[in-house]
């Protein structure tokens, strides 16, 4: 049944990280004047902090975090990720979307590196060494953005692999949706200023779970549709004004976190 409703998605990233980096003359230096042992300590530095790296590694994070892990559940194997067919056209644009914005921020970073790597002497006056800067070439090799969609595997020598993938995805799916609403009750239940981004979260994987339930596991259905009624029904500016609508919205959702334990 899966491998007629998904993919297998792999997805890593590189980049040039160097924004802090270990000074081992600065280092030695220190330890002796300090008499410590060698290796207690360490001095670094930042070599290079040009706001196109910054932007970099928060797409790549982006792409992760809020794309590929929101849209894809685990495999048995790590780096493979079960992606859903209902997903992947979303899945395919918005990575290639972040891919097309780290390309223009690589190119800029690459045609300035020469100019960073020329200033950091006088820059980093003392503390400069040659080693941490290499060619433009090397550098250039240190940054990719790779993407692939693979079949999942359907030969019968796969059956066993896919049994456990299968039982991992709905085990993440259900800690997603657990980990939503009880987020959500406790917030509720503490009498602290209430976040919305809860809400948000709790109708966010209640959506998901819908095209995400690759074997329509009948609790994950109930859930997310119990879930997604409770995110639909909550108003945050009626939980700041009433008293007795906030505390009937944490017993609400403290009745369906305890729906986790079935």
């Amino acid at each position: 049944m899966i491998a007629s409703r998904a993919v297998i998605a792999r997805y890593n990233a590189g980049a040039w990280r160097v924004q802090k980096k270990k000074n081992k003359a600065e280092t030695a230096a220190y330890e002796a004047k300090h008499n410590l042992k060698a290796g207690t300590a360490s001095v670094s530095n930042d070599i290079c902090d040009h706001p196109a790296l910054r932007e970099i590694y928060k797409l790549q994070a982006s792409a992760r975090n809020d794309v590929h892990y929101r849209l894809t559940l685990p495999a048995a194997d790590d780096g493979m990720r079960i992606l859903a067919g209902a997903f992947q056209l979303e899945h395919a644009k918005k990575m290639g979307e972040i891919e097309q914005q780290i390309k223009v921020l690589v190119g800029q970073f690459l045609k300035d590196y020469p100019a960073e790597a020329a200033s950091a002497p006088a820059r980093l006056n003392g503390t400069y060494d040659a080693s941490q800067w290499p060619s433009v070439e090397v550098i250039a090799s240190k940054f990719y953005f790779r993407l692939r969609y693979l079949p999942v595997p359907t030969l019968p020598l796969w059956d066993e692999w896919m049994a456990e993938s299968a039982t991992v995805a709905e085990e993440d799916l259900k800690a997603r949706l657990a980990t939503a609403v009880t987020t959500l009750a406790h917030s509720l239940a503490n009498g602290t200023r209430f976040n919305e981004s809860l809400i948000t979260n709790l109708s966010d994987i209640c959506a998901l779970a819908g095209g995400l339930n690759l074997r329509d596991d009948p609790v994950i259905a109930n859930l997310a549709i119990e879930g997604a009624k409770l995110a639909a029904s909550i108003s945050p500016k009626e939980l700041r004004d009433s008293k007795s609508v906030k505390e009937a919205a944490a017993a609400r959702a403290a009745k369906i976190a305890g729906m986790f334990s079935l």
